[in-house]
C-alpha cells in the first residue's frame, strides 16, 4: 500500500500533498497523471530539478532548493541565497512545515482534505501549514504596513512572568533590552481573513525575507472579518485555513453520518527574496507586498495537477447592485456603498459566519452598489452581504448556481434593513466591529510598543490599539463603584461607552456580570395608539455570552448571542438623528460623496428634481438624478451657463462609447468646497468582468457659457483674443472640413474675412493648464483648471481641444484627435477596467472693469498654481482616488551615453520621464486605459515623479536633441507612501558610427523647420505676428489653416530636393510631408522628396553598411516609402502610427539580407514591430512564419 492510500487523518480524514515541479501550462500529463511525493516524475521544464532519494525529495529552480521528507512530506531544509537551511535546524523535521515553478524564489503548498462516504465521524477544530525558522537570523516579523518590529526570542517568553492566559507574558529579561516590561502574546498579532494576505520575517544579516502569502481566501472558513494567527515569536510564520480561535466550538468542522465531503486549503505561496543592506527591511517588505498583487492577479492559478482545483475557466462570476430601501430615510433607493457580498454555502441568514466545510467568495461594492464575484467554484450558493452603517445581514432570495465558465448578472438587489419606524436614538455604528466605542488606554504594565502611537507621524493613536493586552481590566478602574451609564442626547458613544462588555473582578479574582444602563426620555416623541417601541440590538462578538436586557424593570428581551464574529461587543441601538441625521444617511455628507454640506459657508439644498450646492460667492444646481449642471450662479449673473440651450447641454459628462448601447458603469461627482469661487468635478468609469466588449473614443466635461456675456476667450499668454459668435460661422464659408469656416459677415466686422477652426485652440496635454473665457460686463471669468494630467491619454505632447467658439470650454480625456484609431480605448474578453477622469476645477472671478482682462486671467494662473500645489487633492471621498500619502515617489538620474559624442557620460538635460503601463519602448502613446505620470529632468539629469498611484509601471522617456526612445530596463513597483530611487540610469541612443548628416532636431515636433506663410484667404490674426511686440514670428504660426497646401505653390513642378551641406533644414525642408493637389482640385497625390548627399570624403570599410534612422512627429497613421540609390529596391508602404517608424524594423532587415523573395522568415510576437515586419516581408516576396502565445493574433496578421 502506498503512502497516499495508507494514511488515515484525524479520524478518516484523508490528506493529499500534490508536489508538483513543472512549468508548464496545463499540459495533458500533468492533469492526467496525479503525482505524488514518492512518484514524481523528472520535472521536463528548464530550469527545474526534481532528485528524489530514498528518504527525500529537492525541489530546485536554480534560485531556491526546498527538501521534504519522504514519504511524510514535512519541508526539512530551504537553501536560498547562501544560507544552506532558513528552517530552524535545532528542531526535529517532523516539526517544521508543493509545486514549485521556475524563475521565482519561492514554492507553493496546498492540500486536498478528503473524507470518504462510510469512513467515522469526526470533528477538525483546526488545520494549517506552519514554518518554524531560524532563530538565529530571523528577528524582525511584518505583518501590514503599520504592524512591523523586532520581537522577542522564544528562551525570552520561557524567562517571562506569565499572565491570564498562557500565550501571554510580560518579558521580564530579555535578550534584547529594549524589549523589557512589553507583553508578548500571539494573539495581538492577528488578521481579518480580509486582510492576512501576506505576512513573514526579515533576517538583517543577509538581508533576507521570508513571507508567506494568501492569494485567496476562498479556502478559509468564517468570512472575511473572521480573525486569526499570523506569525508571531518562534520565529514562527503560519497560514491558518480552520481554527476556532476568535469563535469558539460554532466553527469545528463537524463531518457526521459517514457523509463524502472534500476540500482545497490552498495553494498558498512561501515566497523568499532578498535586498541589499541598506534599507533593507522596506524594501523586503515592499517587494513582499508586490509579490502579493503578482499572485492575486494569476489566481486562481493554472499549475495544480489535481482535478479538485479548478482553473479559471472552469469557474464563474457572479455580478450585480445592490440597493438598501429604507422608507424612514429617504423615498428613493440607496446606492449600498462599500457593501460585503459574499458566496457561501446555503443556509440561514448569516449562517456563513459558522460555516466551515465549503468555499466562500467575497467582495465589496462600489459606491454605486455595483459588485462583482469573480473566479467562483462550481456549485449551489446563497449570496449573503451587509452593509456598514445599517443594522441586519442581507441574504438572497433565490440559490445561485455557478457552472463552469457561466456569467450570472443579478441585476438590481433591494436590502431592506429590518425596522418598524423612524429612528429615536443610536449608540454605534453597526459594522461588524467595536472601532467606535471608547478604547481606554492600557495599563502601563501591558504594554506592547507596537500598538503605542507613532510619534514620528500623524497618527496619535494606532489603528490597532484594541489589541493590548487587559483592556477588559480597565473597566473596573474606570467604574469602580457602579457600572456605566449612558445618557441618550448627553453621552459621546466615542468617550462613555466602553469598546466591550465585560465582567468585572471581584475582590478574590473572581467575576461577575455588569449591568450598564441606558437613560433617554421619548416623551416629545408623537405616540400611536397601540404603537411598539422596539429595541434592535448588534453584536459583534469574539465568543458565545449571555445577554440580558430589561426595560422598566421588566425582561421583555433575554436570550443567547450568536457570534458574529468581528471583535467583542457592540450594541447597536437604533437611534439619535443628532449623531447620525436623515440626510446624512440619505445622501452620504458629501453631494455625490465629497465635501460635508454641514461645513461651515456650505449649504445643500435638496428637491425633488435637482441639487444646489452654495458655498456663499457660488450656486451651482445639479438635475436629479441626471447629474446635469443646469445653473452657475455668481457675482450677481442669475446663470453664466446658456439659458437658451436644453438643460442637458449647458454643463455635462459625455461619452462616445461602441457599440453605443453596452452597459457601462460611470459615476460623476460635483465637489465644492468653502471659500474658493469654484467646484471641482471627477468621475469614476468602471466595466465589471463579463460585461461586453466595447471601445471608447472620446470622453471630455463640457461647458456652454452665456453667448450675450463671454466674447474673450485666453488659452495661453499668447493665445487670446475676441471670438466670432456662433451664428457668424452658420453664416461664413465651409472649408475644407466642417470645424474650419471663413468670416463672411460676422456680427463683430473686425473678425470679418478670418478662418475659425476648434482645432487652432488645440493644446499638448502638458501646457492644457488653464484656459476659459472672459465676460467685460460683468467682468467675470470663467476657468478650466487641470491641476494633472496623469488621467490624460497619450502623454504630455498629446494635443487636444480646449476652448473654442460656443463659447464652449471643455477638458478632454479621452479623443482621437491628433491620433486616430489608435488611442481608441479598448476593453476586451469581460476585462475588469476602472479609471478616475478629474478632478478638474472649475474657476470664476472677478475684477475691477480696468483692465479685467489681465487681472482675470493672471489670477486663474495663480488659482492654477494653488491647485497643482494641493494636488492629490485630500477631499475626494472615493476610495478610487488616493490621496498623497497613498502614492509613492520616483527619483533618478538619466545620462546620455554616446560614445560617438563624447567619452563622458553627458546628464540628459530637459529629459521628458514619465511612468505608464508595462509596453513596448514608446507604447505610451497610445495607452489609454491607465494613468500616467511625466516630469522634466533637471540640468544635471536629475527627475522626480511625484505622486504616483500605486501599480507596476515602465519608466519611457526621450531627450530633445537625441534620437530613439528610452524605456528602464525593469518594472517599477509603486506601493502607497514608498520612495523608489532608480540611481544613476544610462540611454544609449541608437547607432552603429558618427553620424555624417542629419536634418532637423529629433525633439517630436517640426519646429526647426520652414513653416510658410499662410494665404493671405486663410488667415487666423491670432498666429499673426504682434508687431507691438518683439515677436516677429508667432510661435503658433504652424495653426493657421491651408498650410498644407503652400507645398504645391512653393515647388510647382517639381518635388522638394535637399541637399547636405548646401541646404538650411529651416529655409529649405518643409515642415509637413503632405500630398499635392492634382489639378481637379479634388485628389491627391503622393510627393516625393529627394535628399542628396556625398559620401566621397568618409572613410569606408569593407562591407560597411550606412544606416538611415528617421524620427517621424506624426499625427495620424500614413504611408511612408523609402529609396536608396545604391539599393534600387524601394521598401514597401507602410502605416507610420505616431512618432514611430518603420524604418526601425527595414534597417536590420537590409542590413542582414533579408530582402529575397523566396527567403523563409520568423516573426516572434505581433505588437507594432512586428507588424510591420510581417508586411515588409510579404512585399518582399518572402515566406513568414508568425510565432504567437495568443492565437487571436491569427486574425489580426496582415
Amino acid at each position: 500500500m502506498s503512502w497516499s492510500q495508507s494514511s488515515l487523518l484525524c479520524l478518516g480524514l484523508l490528506l493529499q500533498l500534490s508536489l508538483l515541479a513543472d512549468c508548464s501550462l496545463k499540459s495533458e500529463w500533468t492533469r492526467n497523471i496525479p503525482r505524488r511525493i514518492n512518484a514524481e516524475a523528472p520535472a521536463p521544464s528548464s530550469g527545474l530539478r526534481l532528485q528524489i532519494e530514498q528518504r527525500y525529495v529537492v525541489m530546485d529552480n536554480g534560485l531556491l532548493q526546498v527538501t521534504l521528507s519522504k514519504p511524510q512530506g514535512f519541508v526539512t531544509n530551504i537553501k536560498y541565497n547562501g544560507i544552506d537551511n532558513l528552517l530552524e535546524h535545532r528542531n526535529k523535521e517532523e516539526n517544521r512545515g508543493f509545486v514549485m515553478l521556475p524563475g521565482c524564489s519561492g514554492f507553493y503548498s496546498y492540500a486536498i482534505y478528503e473524507h470518504l462516504e462510510g469512513w467515522p465521524d469526526f470533528n477538525m477544530d483546526e488545520t494549517r501549514i506552519v514554518f518554524k525558522l531560524r532563530q538565529d537570523l530571523f528577528h524582525y516579523m511584518a505583518i501590514s504596513d503599520q504592524r512591523q518590529r523586532i520581537m522577542p526570542k522564544p528562551e525570552d517568553r520561557e524567562t517571562g512572568e506569565p499572565l491570564a492566559y498562557h500565550e501571554a507574558v510580560i518579558l521580564t529579561n530579555p535578550i534584547n533590552p529594549e524589549l523589557k516590561g512589553e507583553v508578548d502574546d500571539k494573539y495581538q498579532y492577528s488578521c481579518e481573513n480580509q486582510d492576512c494576505r501576506v505576512h513573514g520575517w526579515i533576517s538583517s544579516d543577509p538581508p533576507v525575507g521570508f513571507w508567506m502569502i494568501n492569494p485567496s481566501i476562498e479556502f478559509r472558513t468564517g468570512g472575511p472579518v473572521k480573525q486569526d494567527l499570523t506569525s508571531h515569536v518562534g520565529p514562527t510564520t503560519l497560514s491558518m485555513f480552520v481554527s476556532l480561535h476568535y469563535s469558539g466550538e460554532d466553527l469545528s468542522m463537524s463531518i457526521r453520518d459517514g457523509e463524502h465531503w472534500k476540500k482545497v486549503f490552498g495553494p498558498v505561496f512561501i515566497y523568499l527574496n532578498s535586498a541589499s543592506a541598506e534599507g533593507h527591511v522596506t524594501k523586503l517588505w515592499d517587494d513582499a507586498k508586490q509579490q502579493l498583487l503578482t499572485e492575486v492577479q494569476n489566481w486562481p492559478y493554472s499549475f495544480p495537477a489535481s482535478d479538485d482545483f479548478p482553473y479559471l475557466d472552469q469557474r464563474g462570476t457572479v455580478t450585480g447592485r445592490l440597493f438598501i430601501q429604507d422608507r424612514f430615510l429617504h423615498k428613493d433607493n440607496i446606492p449600498a456603498e462599500s457593501a460585503y457580498l459574499g458566496l457561501a454555502a446555503p443556509g440561514d441568514i448569516g449562517s456563513w459566519q459558522t460555516e466551515s466545510k465549503g468555499y466562500q467568495f467575497w467582495t465589496r461594492a462600489n459606491s454605486d452598489g455595483f459588485f462583482s464575484i469573480n473566479g467562483a467554484r462550481p456549485g449551489n450558493y446563497n449570496l449573503y452581504g451587509w452593509v456598514p452603517g445599517f443594522l441586519g445581514d442581507y441574504k438572497y432570495r433565490l440559490s445561485v448556481r455557478i457552472t463552469p465558465g457561466c456569467k450570472v448578472n443579478l441585476g438590481d438587489l433591494i436590502y431592506e434593513p429590518s425596522r418598524q419606524g423612524p429612528t429615536l436614538w443610536e449608540i454605534g455604528i453597526p459594522d461588524h466591529s467595536a472601532a467606535e466605542f471608547y478604547m481606554p488606554d492600557p495599563n502601563p504594565k501591558y504594554i506592547n510598543k507596537l500598538y503605542v502611537g507613532k510619534t514620528t507621524s500623524n497618527d496619535s493613536v494606532h489603528v490597532d490599539k484594541f489589541r493590548h493586552y487587559g483592556l477588559w481590566e480597565r473597566y473596573s478602574e474606570l467604574y469602580l463603584h457602579e457600572d456605566q451609564v449612558y445618557t441618550v442626547g448627553t453621552s459621546d458613544y466615542s468617550k462613555d461607552w466602553f469598546f466591550a462588555h465585560v465582567l468585572r473582578r471581584n475582590d478574590d479574582n473572581t467575576y461577575k456580570a455588569t449591568t450598564w444602563q441606558i437613560r433617554f426620555n421619548i416623551d416629545n416623541v408623537t405616540r400611536v395608539p397601540n404603537e411598539t417601541q422596539m429595541l434592535r440590538v448588534a453584536i459583534a462578538s469574539a465568543t458565545r455570552s449571555k445577554l440580558q436586557i430589561v426595560y422598566m424593570k421588566k425582561m421583555s428581551w433575554s436570550q443567547s448571542s450568536l457570534l458574529c464574529l468581528g471583535l467583542l461587543l457592540q450594541l447597536s441601538l437604533l437611534a439619535d438623528c443628532s449623531l447620525k441625521s436623515e440626510s446624512t444617511r440619505d445622501i452620504p455628507p458629501r453631494i455625490n460623496g465629497d465635501v460635508p454640506a454641514s461645513s461651515s459657508g456650505l449649504r445643500l439644498q435638496i428637491e425633488q428634481r435637482y441639487v444646489v450646492m452654495d458655498n456663499g460667492p457660488l450656486q451651482v444646481t445639479l438635475s436629479k438624478p441626471q447629474g446635469i449642471v443646469t445653473n452657475i450662479k455668481y457675482n450677481g449673473i442669475d446663470n453664466l451657463l446658456e439659458p437658451r440651450n436644453e438643460e442637458e447641454n449647458r454643463g455635462y459628462w459625455d461619452i462616445f462609447w461602441n457599440p453605443p448601447d453596452v452597459r457601462k458603469g460611470k459615476r460623476e461627482k460635483f465637489v465644492m468646497l468653502p471659500g474658493p469661487s469654484g467646484f471641482y468635478t471627477y468621475a469614476i468609469y468602471e466595466h465589471l468582468e463579463g460585461w461586453p466588449d466595447f471601445n471608447m473614443d472620446n470622453t471630455r466635461i463640457a461647458f456652454k457659457l452665456r453667448r450675450d456675456l463671454f466674447h474673450y476667450m485666453a488659452i495661453s499668454d499668447q493665445r487670446q483674443r475676441i471670438m466670432p459668435m456662433p451664428e457668424d460661422r452658420a453664416t461664413g464659408e465651409p472649408l475644407a472640413y466642417p470645424e474650419a469656416v471663413i468670416l463672411t459677415n460676422p456680427i463683430n466686422p473686425e473678425l470679418k474675412g478670418e478662418v475659425d477652426d476648434k482645432y487652432q485652440y488645440s493644446c499638448e496635454n502638458q501646457d492644457c493648464r488653464v484656459h476659459g473665457w472672459i465676460s467685460s460686463d460683468p467682468p467675470v471669468g470663467f476657468w478650466m483648471i487641470n491641476p494633472s494630467i496623469e488621467f490624460r491619454t497619450g502623454g504630455p505632447v498629446k494635443q487636444d481641444l480646449t476652448s473654442h467658439v460656443g463659447p464652449t470650454t471643455l477638458s478632454v480625456f479621452v479623443s482621437l484627435h491628433y491620433s486616430g484609431k489608435d488611442l481608441s480605448m479598448s476593453i476586451r474578453d469581460g476585462e475588469h477596467w476602472k479609471k478616475v477622469f478629474g478632478p478638474v476645477f472649475i474657476y470664476l472671478n472677478s475684477a475691477p472693469a480696468e483692465g479685467h482682462v489681465t487681472k482675470l486671467w493672471d489670477d486663474a494662473k495663480q488659482q492654477l498654481l494653488t491647485e497643482v500645489q494641493n494636488w492629490p487633492y485630500s477631499f475626494p471621498a472615493s476610495s478610487d482616488f488616493l490621496s498623497s500619502d497613498q502614492r509613492g515617489t520616483v527619483t533618478g538620474r538619466l545620462f546620455i551615453q554616446d560614445r560617438f559624442l563624447y567619452k563622458d557620460n553627458i546628464p540628459a538635460n530637459l529629459a521628458y520621464l514619465g511612468l505608464a503601463a508595462p509596453g513596448d519602448i514608446g507604447s505610451w502613446q497610445t495607452e489609454s486605459k491607465g494613468y500616467q505620470f511625466w516630469t522634466r529632468a533637471n540640468s544635471d539629469g536629475s527627475f522626480s515623479i511625484n505622486g504616483v498611484r500605486p501599480g507596476r509601471y515602465n519608466l519611457y522617456g526621450w531627450v530633445p536633441g537625441f534620437l530613439g526612445d528610452y524605456k528602464y530596463g525593469l518594472t517599477v513597483t509603486i506601493t502607497p507612501g514608498s520612495k523608489v530611487n532608480l540611481g544613476d540610469l544610462i540611454y544609449e541612443p541608437p547607432r552603429q558610427g558618427p553620424t555624417l548628416w542629419e536634418i532637423g532636431i529629433p525633439d517630436r515636433s517640426a519646429a526647426e523647420f520652414y513653416v510658410p506663410d499662410p494665404n493671405p484667404k486663410y488667415i487666423n490674426k491670432l498666429y499673426v505676428a504682434n508687431t507691438t511686440s518683439n515677436d516677429t514670428v508667432p510661435v503658433d504660426k504652424f495653426r493657421q489653416y491651408g498650410l498644407w497646401e503652400r507645398y504645391a505653390e512653393l515647388y510647382p513642378h517639381e518635388d522638394l530636393v535637399y541637399t547636405i551641406g548646401t541646404s538650411d533644414y529651416s529655409k529649405d525642408w518643409f515642415f509637413a510631408h503632405v500630398d499635392r493637389r492634382n489639378d481637379d482640385n479634388t485628389t491627391y497625390k503622393a510627393t516625393t522628396w529627394q535628399i542628396r548627399f556625398n559620401l566621397d570624403n568618409v572613410t569606408t570599410v569593407p562591407n560597411e553598411t550606412h544606416v538611415l534612422r528617421v524620427a517621424i512627429a506624426s499625427a495620424t497613421g500614413s504611408q511612408l516609402l523609402g529609396a536608396s540609390s545604391e539599393c534600387r529596391r524601394t521598401c514597401p508602404s507602410m502605416p507610420v502610427p505616431p512618432v514611430w517608424a518603420g524604418i526601425t524594423v527595414f534597417s536590420p532587415m537590409k542590413y542582414y539580407g533579408l530582402c529575397t523573395p523566396g527567403i523563409h522568415l520568423g516573426v516572434a510576437g505581433l505588437g507594432r514591430l512586428g507588424h510591420v515586419a510581417v508586411k515588409f516581408a510579404k512585399a518582399f516576396g518572402m515566406k513568414v512564419t508568425l510565432i504567437s502565445i495568443n492565437l487571436s493574433k491569427k486574425q489580426e496578421a496582415p
